[in-house]
């Protein structure tokens, strides 16, 4: 008897423990995809406003929302961000344009 009481404690303590695990897990993995998502946007409407600032002639506006633009965007719209902002910065505007447009592409 005392072994089978053992047993069965073993085996609640394992599913509790499981149960808390999958409580504490969840609303992380919620509050983590929501963030992104909004970020996201956030990125999207400053890369959006940097390439219309740049269209017009506005270098400075357009680095501004540009590197607002890079604290949220990831993979390759990032990538291309980056490298459109090097491009910039360099006085290369046109190469800018092309990055940044393939950087909207890549959402």
């Amino acid at each position: 008897m005392n072994k089978n009481f053992k047993v069965s404690i073993l085996v609640v303590a394992t599913l509790i423990t499981g149960m808390m695990v999958s409580i504490t897990t969840t609303p992380l993995a919620f509050s983590q995809a929501t963030t992104n998502s909004t970020g996201g946007n956030q990125g999207n409407m400053h890369l959006d406003a940097g390439i219309k600032a740049l269209q017009s002639g506005d270098t400075n506006g357009a680095l501004m929302h540009l590197q607002q633009a890079d604290k949220t965007l990831t993979g390759a719209a990032k990538m291309h961000l980056d490298a459109g902002i090097k491009a910039l910065q360099s006085g290369d505007t046109n190469g800018a344009l092309m990055h940044l447009q393939q950087a909207q592409k890549s959402q």
